[in-house]
C-alpha cells in the first residue's frame, strides 16, 4: 500500500495527476552554457591564448628593443644571452630530477618570465622613470628606479608565475622544490631577456664609440659568467616561500610564507641593485652576501633531494610486506644512477612512451615514500588529508606497474653501503667482525663461518641464529620500529586520524615477489643472477633476452622439475652485505 494513501483507503495504483505530468512535461532542461565558460572549460583553446598571448609578448618586447639598440645591437645581444641560459637552466632542472615537475609546467614559467614579465617590467619600470624624472631630476630618478620601482616591480612579475602554477596545478605543490623551482626557471627566462637589452645597448654604445666588442666584454663577464644566478637567487625566495605554505599545517603560514618569500626577494635585488651603483661596495655584497646565500640555497635543496632519496629507502620497505612493491623496488628507486639505468633500459625496450610512464612511476613512488615520511614526522600526526593522498598514489603506482614491469624486474639495484643505528640495547660494539651498527650478537660472523656477517643456514630474510626471536619482526629490526617493523597503516609515530584504514595488502601481491600486474604474472619470470644462480642457456637466449628460459632438458628430453626461485636474496637491507653470496650453488636441473 503506497505511503501516501490512509488506513481505509483501498490498496492500488494511484490515479495520476494531470497537473503534475504537465509540469514535468514542461521543466526546462540545464542551462546551455555561454560560450565564453565553454571556451574557459576547453583545455585547448585555453592553451591555444595563452600560447599566442606570450608569443605576441614577445614579439612586442622584440620590436620594443630593436627600436632601442637596433637589429645588430638586438641580434648580438641574443647570442650572447644564450651562453648562459642553457646552463642556468640545466643546473636549476638538475635540483628537481628526483620529483621533476611536468615539462609544461617548467616551459611555461620560463616563457612567462621571459615574455609576459620582462614586457610588464619594461613598460612598468619605463613609465616610472619618467614619472621620477618629472619630480626628483634624473640622478635620483635613476637610484630610486634602481633600489625601490625595479626590485617591486619585477620581483612581483616574476613570481607571478609561480602564483598561476599554485593556482591552475595546485596538485603539483607537494614539497619545498616544487615551489623553488618554477620561480628559479620564471626568473631565468627574465634574465635572459634583461641580458638582452644590457649587452645589445652597450654593444651599440661600443659601435658609435667605435670600440666594437671592447666594453660588451666587460658587462658580459659582469652578467653573464659573474652574476648568471643573480635574478634565479632573488625570486627563488618566492618560490620557498610557496613551497613551506605548501607543507604548513595552518592558515596564517600558509599566508605569511609567500608574502615574507616576496619580502625577502625584494629586499636582496634592491641590495644588489644599490650596491652596483656603490663602486667597491659591489664587491663587498657579491662575495660577503650573495654567494654565501647562493651557497646556503644550494646547500639547502641538496639536503632536500638527499632526503627525498633516503625517504624512499626507508618508507617504502613498509609496503614492501603489504604486496605494493617487489622486494628490490626500494634500493632500484633510492638511488639517481639506478634510475637512470632503468631509463635507459626503458629507452631502448619500451621506447618514448614507456620512458615517460617509467619517470611518472618513479616521481609518484618518491611522492608516496615523502608523504609517509612526512605524516611520521610531524608532531601533530597524519594531516587530515593523508588517507586519500596515500589511497591515490597506490593506485597510480599499481596501474603503472603492467606498462614497465618488464625494466623493473630486469634492473639489479646497484649495491652500496649505509650505516644503520644497532636496536635499542645493544652497545655499537656488541659484534666485533659483523657489518655496521652491531646488527647481531657478540661473536656473530667471525672469520672462518661466512666473510659477509651471516651465519651458514640462516634464512636471507630472517634474523640471525641466536638473535632474540621473541619480541622482534621477521626482519631482524624491533616489533614497531619502521621500516622493516609494521605495515603501512600500524603508525609507529602516533595514531592515524579517525577513520583512516591502514591499505590492505593487494589480493593479487605475490607472496614472494610482491605485486604482479592485473593481467598476470609476466612471462618472462624473475630475473636469476649470481645470487640464485647463474643461467645455464644464456647464448640460446641471445636473440630473445627477456624471455622465459626453456626447461633444461635431461634423461632423453623428458623436462626437469624447476626449482623455485623463492625470494630475492640479492635485496641488500641495510644490515646485510652489498654483495652476494660467495660460489653460488646452482638450481637443481641448471647445466
Amino acid at each position: 500500500m503506497d505511503a501516501s494513501q490512509g488506513p481505509d483507503t483501498p490498496a492500488g495504483p494511484v490515479p495520476a495527476d494531470p497537473a503534475a505530468y504537465e509540469f514535468a512535461l514542461y521543466e526546462p532542461g540545464p542551462a546551455e552554457k555561454s560560450w565564453p565558460r565553454r571556451l574557459v572549460a576547453n583545455q585547448t583553446a585555453r592553451i591555444t591564448a595563452l600560447v599566442l598571448a606570450l608569443l605576441g609578448c614577445a614579439i612586442t618586447i622584440a620590436v620594443m628593443l630593436g627600436d632601442t639598440i637596433g637589429a645588430q645591437g638586438l641580434l648580438v645581444g641574443a647570442l650572447l644571452a644564450l651562453v648562459p641560459t642553457p646552463l642556468v637552466v640545466s643546473a636549476i632542472v638538475w635540483l628537481g630530477r628526483v620529483r621533476p615537475l611536468p615539462w609544461k609546467s617548467l616551459l611555461f614559467a620560463f616563457a612567462w618570465g621571459s615574455c609576459a614579465g620582462a614586457l610588464v617590467a619594461l613598460l612598468a619600470n619605463s613609465w616610472s622613470f619618467d614619472k621620477l624624472m618629472d619630480l626628483k631630476g634624473q640622478e635620483d630618478a635613476e637610484l630610486l628606479g634602481l633600489t625601490i620601482v625595479a626590485p617591486v616591480v619585477e620581483e612581483c612579475v616574476k613570481g607571478l608565475a609561480v602564483v598561476l602554477l599554485f593556482v591552475t596545478v595546485r596538485r603539483e605543490f607537494r614539497g619545498v622544490l616544487d615551489g623553488l623551482i618554477p620561480a628559479a626557471i620564471s626568473a631565468a627566462g627574465f634574465a635572459f631577456t634583461e641580458n638582452v637589452l644590457y649587452f645589445g645597448r652597450e654593444f651599440a654604445a661600443s659601435e658609435d664609440n667605435g670600440d666594437g666588442l671592447g666594453t660588451t666584454w666587460g658587462i658580459f663577464i659582469a652578467r653573464g659568467i659573474m652574476s648568471p644566478f643573480a635574478h634565479p637567487l632573488f625570486t627563488s625566495m618566492i618560490g620557498l616561500g610557496f613551497g613551506l605554505a605548501v607543507l604548513a599545517r595552518s592558515r596564517p603560514a600558509r599566508i605569511l610564507l609567500p608574502l615574507a618569500g616576496y619580502v625577502c626577494a625584494v629586499g636582496l635585488h634592491a641590495s644588489w641593485n644599490g650596491s652596483a651603483t656603490q663602486g667597491l661596495a659591489f664587491l663587498g655584497v657579491y662575495f660577503l652576501v650573495m654567494m654565501p646565500i647562493l651557497g646556503a640555497l644550494i646547500w639547502y635543496t641538496v639536503v632536500v633531494r638527499r632526503d627525498q632519496l633516503r625517504a624512499v629507502e626507508d618508507e617504502l620497505p613498509g609496503y614492501v610486506a603489504a604486496g605494493w612493491f617487489r622486494p628490490h623496488e626500494p634500493l632500484l628507486l633510492s638511488s639517481m644512477a639506478d634510475r637512470s639505468r632503468a631509463l635507459r633500459t626503458a629507452r631502448t625496450t619500451l621506447g618514448p612512451e614507456g620512458v615517460a610512464r617509467l619517470r611518472a612511476y618513479q616521481a609518484d613512488a618518491t611522492l608516496l615514500a615523502e608523504l609517509r615520511r612526512r605524516a611520521g614526522r610531524s608532531r601533530r600526526g597524519p594531516a587530515p588529508e593523508y588517507p586519500g593522498q596515500e589511497r591515490e598514489l597506490l593506485e597510480r603506482v599499481w596501474a603503472a606497474k603492467p606498462a614497465v614491469a618488464r625494466v623493473i624486474d630486469h634492473t639489479m639495484p646497484s649495491p652500496r653501503w649505509r650505516y644503520v643505528k644497532p636496536p635499542p640495547g645493544m652497545p655499537p660494539w656488541a659484534m666485533p667482525y659483523g657489518g655496521p651498527g652491531g646488527w647481531g650478537p657478540p661473536g656473530w660472523g667471525p672469520p672462518g663461518t661466512m666473510p659477509y656477517g651471516t651465519q651458514p643456514g640462516t634464512a636471507p630474510y630472517g634474523p640471525p641464529t641466536g638473535m632474540a626471536p621473541h619480541g622482534m619482526a621477521p626482519y631482524g629490526a624491533p616489533t614497531g620500529v619502521a621500516p622493516y617493523g609494521p605495515p603501512p597503516g600500524v603508525h609507529p609515530f602516533g595514531a592515524p586520524p579517525p577513520g583512516w584504514m591502514p591499505p590492505a595488502r593487494h589480493p593479487a601481491a605475490h607472496p614472494a615477489w610482491g605485486p604482479v600486474p592485473p593481467s598476470g604474472p609476466p612471462p618472462w619470470g624473475p630475473p636469476r643472477h649470481a645470487a640464485n644462480g647463474a643461467r645455464a642457456d644464456l647464448p640460446a637466449q641471445s636473440t630473445a633476452p627477456w624471455g622465459s628460459p626453456p626447461p633444461p632438458q635431461v634423461n632423453g628430453g623428458v623436462p626437469a622439475p624447476v626449482e623455485p626461485l623463492g625470494p630475492p636474496t640479492w635485496y641488500a637491507r641495510p644490515g646485510d652485505s652489498p654483495k652476494p653470496p660467495a660460489d653460488p650453488t646452482p638450481p637443481a636441473g641448471a647445466g
